[in-house]
């Protein structure tokens, strides 16, 4: 062999060699990023899911089968438009299609699901999409956090554990909204504050077990009565107060009456006393309270099982408060 050819030869030894070493480390790096995806997907905290621009799901994560109560299998069946709770449905495609025309980045949406036993689980969804090489959308990135705790650290925090009704705190942030639309459109909100008449003998001789399923009969009892824009709550023992939005004095009398007449048939030997009042314009939700208070401690001395309606004192007057009356009763 001339050297020139010796030479050729381990030139292109050479270079095959690094050629070769260069080509087992790029396969050992995609093998270690493959692997590093696998385990971030299948071990991530939260759901992730890949769907096609038709909505079809086209890989899911074990979290995700977890939050949604539905297996792999059945999810890459179908699309997020099955699982997705109808009231929340327009809402996400809207913004879906928004991502599509490349009008927004990404979008974060609370919704809910609606799982395979048929309940109900709440999460929050961030979407973005992918784009292929030439800028055409590809697929949908979805992550999904499950909002169950918080939403029941939430609720629990506004609302009565015994009735479900709202208590003091729920009742105030409701009532911003409503005395704040009344104080801008002028339109009358009424409030009914209800005693129980007789509680406290009926805790004292039949037990706290039967004192707690009379609350919750009354709680049920007003939710019938009311709609979803009226804000129910349970402020005490056996007090609670109903914010009626849009109702003038006759049309809530008349829905006080209706409720006492149904309370006698809900607990034996149970009672109401109630007071109403009704305002137009801005009012403070105490000053509503104390007069619907003093209404309501009215019928009860007046021989109780009644209703009264207060006024409300002039702007100049000094509302009274009840707080102290309502704890010696």
């Amino acid at each position: 062999m001339s050297r020139q050819s010796h030479r050729h030869f381990d030139q292109s030894n050479i270079e095959g060699g690094v050629a070769s070493i260069s080509y087992d480390h790029l396969v050992a790096e995609l093998a270690l990023a493959q692997r590093r995806f696998e385990a971030t997907f299948h071990h991530a905290p939260v759901g992730i899911a890949h769907a096609g621009l038709d909505g079809r799901f086209l890989l899911v994560n074990p979290r995700f089968c977890e939050i949604s109560g539905h297996d792999a299998d059945t999810l890459l069946q179908v699309g997020f438009q099955r699982i997705t709770h109808p009231d929340d449905l327009d809402t996400d495609e809207a913004l879906l299609a928004r991502l599509h025309a490349g009008e927004i980045p990404r979008y974060t949406l609370e919704k809910r699901y609606i799982r395979a036993d048929g309940g109900i689980v709440w999460v929050n969804l961030t979407v973005s999409m992918v784009r292929d090489a030439a800028g055409q959308p590809e697929l949908f990135v979805a992550v999904i956090e499950d909002l169950s705790d918080l939403r029941r650290a939430s609720f629990e925090a506004v609302h009565d554990p015994l009735t479900g009704l709202l208590n003091r705190r729920g009742l105030a942030n409701r009532a911003d909204a409503i005395l704040a639309d009344a104080a801008h459109t002028g339109q009358p909100v009424s409030l009914i504050f209800l005693d129980l008449d007789g509680f406290k003998q009926l805790n004292d001789s039949r037990g706290h077990a039967a004192g707690d399923a009379c609350l919750a009969d009354v709680a049920r009892l007003l939710m019938d009565h009311t709609g979803a824009i009226d804000a129910v709550a349970r402020v005490g023992g056996d007090e609670f107060l109903l914010l009626l939005p849009m109702r003038d004095a006759p049309t809530a009398a008349a829905l006080g009456d209706a409720l006492r007449h149904a309370l006698t048939a809900c607990c034996g030997g149970i009672s109401g006393s109630f007071g109403l009042v009704t305002a137009s314009g801005a009012h403070d939700l105490e000053a509503l309270i104390d007069c619907a208070d003093t209404a309501m401690l009215a019928a009860k001395r007046g021989g109780r099982n009644q209703l009264r309606v207060g006024d409300l004192p002039g702007p100049d007057s000094v509302p009274p408060r009840n707080k102290a009356r309502r704890a010696a009763r």
